[in-house]
């Protein structure tokens, strides 16, 4: 996906008006046992959301032909972004699951030195990529859906032929 794609989207936009709301309206600083729950239960989403999205992809690669994928790409390259977008959504998914476990035992090792809090950006990065990661992968699920819409295009088509 280009640069100017990723920034002018919806799920960019809307993930920044979040962020900045959410830096607008609390503490500088959280209580790390509050950051380990929260990390944790980015986990778990994402873990979850991620396998999904995973084997999601894997359906639409390995269900798709090459007469449908080239009905596809005549009608506008549609295949190809499909697969960047899922691509970039998955990719996006993973650094968001990694930053949540490692935010996590990042957290758990503050904890362990009794260190009782931590400053705000940290949790600003985990909501950025969180946030992110989900509304990207709802975008290309729709954009599945699509793919579902033409797939029926397809069909009729074909039985018409």
């Amino acid at each position: 996906m280009k640069f100017k794609q990723i920034v002018i989207s919806w799920d960019f936009l809307l993930t920044l008006l979040i962020l900045v709301i959410t830096y607008v309206f609390v503490p500088e600083a959280f209580a790390n046992n509050l950051m380990k729950d929260v990390y944790n239960m980015g986990i778990s989403v994402l873990a979850i959301v991620f396998s999904v999205y995973f084997a999601a992809l894997a359906i639409i690669i390995s269900a798709s032909d090459n007469e449908f994928i080239k009905f596809l790409e005549a009608e506008g390259g549609l295949y190809i972004a499909l697969i960047r977008t899922f691509r970039y959504s998955l990719i996006l998914l993973f650094v968001a699951l990694m930053l949540s476990i490692f935010l996590f035992i990042y957290t758990s090792h503050l904890i362990s030195e009794f260190i009782k809090l931590q400053p705000v950006f940290l949790f600003l990065i985990f909501l950025f990529f969180f946030i992110y990661g989900l509304f990207a992968s709802a975008s290309s699920t729709l954009d599945a859906i699509n793919y579902a819409k033409y797939r029926t295009q397809f069909g009729n088509l074909k039985q018409n032929k």
